[in-house]
């Protein structure tokens, strides 16, 4: 018998161990370290990197030189094939391209710039997963929290529903009352269902940018705050540092540069490359074993390059105008985010800090003194009623106030911790 408890136990054991690896349970601060360990967008996108990269290696490249060489098929005068030898013909030249007008210092910065840009589009996409990431995981704590509370209150009220059904049974209460009951139980537990189902939903989100098969369970720190603070920088100086910081303004300077070097380039691919080389004649020139060097380029008479010139120019006009409109649109956005942010804040304080106390003081005996006729009825699943559904309000209230400050944070372009 004891042999068979020990089994059981060990058995219970395992399942909670099972169980437990089956949650990844973590801080906002591990979430983010496995985003960036792990999301596979991210890692992807590593490689645009190592490409860009690659193309500045192959920009400091030089050309190859150019080997050309002729070789005698058949002499009719001495009726020998391939009459290669003493007496024999062959040319041997040997051709190499330089470019003079500094096509490759320039094509090499250009290069240097693309990776430059590349860099910053990896932070934009990190930025942008790693808002993602902070709006479901605030989002799912709190609705999660919200969904634990009720459903303790629903257990209670489900217990209630069948001692009174019994009662019903017996002719003690009116089916008037035990339906009031009974629909103050399925209007709460649908809202439930709903909360829910978008709990589902943040699940998969969760998984995906995590790039985890486990169900995610975020938990909050001992020392985070219950929702995000109003910044103390002014409205000008949030706008000054998202011109700073924001990696969309780096890639479109980057941009902008590059199409200054590009223009500079196209300028000087309107000057030939020079070709110099040194050729090996035997028998074919003027004198037996005939050797010079080469010189030659290309005469800038119909294509000066002007349609790739002109294209570059306009390129350049192009990005200052984007940059300005990416400069515009970014001030609007921490505009937009800063009064969000307030406007929410305001609503978050109304409800004052003791709100959730207060709602949960009132649920704990609002079973207990219904039961014992000390409220009526009405009174009852008016509260009951009341208090879920205030509990929803607010927790969805507190991830409102923590999308928005994260939305603020991706505005300016750093944490405003």
């Amino acid at each position: 018998m004891m042999r068979f408890i020990g089994l059981v136990v060990a058995l219970l054991c395992i399942t909670i161990s099972l169980h437990a690896q089956d949650t990844l349970r973590v801080s906002i601060q591990q979430a983010d370290s496995l985003l960036v360990m792990r999301n596979l967008s991210l890692l992807a996108y590593k490689y645009e990197v190592d490409k860009a990269e690659a193309r500045t290696i192959q920009e400091k490249l030089f050309n190859n030189p150019q080997l050309y060489t002729e070789w005698n098929l058949y002499n009719p005068t001495a009726q020998k094939w391939f009459d290669t030898g003493k007496n024999g013909q062959k040319i041997v030249q040997l051709q190499q391209v330089f470019r003079i007008a500094g096509q490759r210092r320039t094509a090499i910065r250009l290069a240097e710039e693309e990776k430059r840009m590349t860099e910053w589009q990896y932070y934009e996409l990190a930025r942008s997963l790693k808002y993602e990431l902070h709006v479901s995981f605030y989002r799912y704590y709190y609705l999660n929290n919200a969904i634990v509370n009720i459903r303790s209150r629903l257990d209670l009220l489900k217990n209630l529903i069948s001692i009174y059904e019994q009662q019903y049974n017996k002719g003690n209460i009116s089916l008037q009352e035990l339906t009031r009951l009974k629909s103050t139980y399925f209007e709460i537990n649908n809202k439930v269902n709903d909360t829910q189902t978008e709990l589902v939903q943040l699940q998969e989100t969760l998984k995906v940018l995590l790039a985890d098969d486990r169900a995610v369970a975020p938990v909050r720190g001992a020392s985070d705050a219950v929702v995000a603070v109003l910044p103390a920088a002014t409205l000008p100086e949030l706008v000054e540092k998202s011109m700073e910081n924001r990696p969309e303004i780096k890639a479109a300077q980057s941009i902008q540069a590059q199409t200054q070097l590009r223009y500079s380039l196209e300028r000087k691919e309107a000057i030939p490359n020079l070709m110099a080389g040194a050729v090996y004649d035997q028998a074919g020139s003027y004198v037996p074993n005939y050797s010079g060097v080469s010189f030659g380029l290309q005469l800038p008479l119909f294509n000066r390059n002007q349609g790739r010139i002109q294209e570059a120019k306009a390129g350049m006009a192009q990005a200052n105008v984007l940059l300005q409109s990416r400069r515009q649109e970014i001030s609007h956005e921490v505009e937009t985010a800063w009064k969000v942010f307030q406007l929410l804040d305001a609503q978050y304080k109304a409800s004052g800090g003791d709100f959730e106390a207060q709602l949960d003081l009132l649920s704990k005996g609002l079973v207990s003194n219904y039961s014992k006729n000390n409220i009526s009825l009405l009174e009852f699943t008016d509260m009951f009623e009341a208090y879920n559904s205030s509990i929803i309000e607010l927790n969805q209230l507190k991830a409102d106030l923590n999308k928005s400050y994260e939305e603020l944070n991706y505005a300016v372009g750093e944490d405003l911790h």
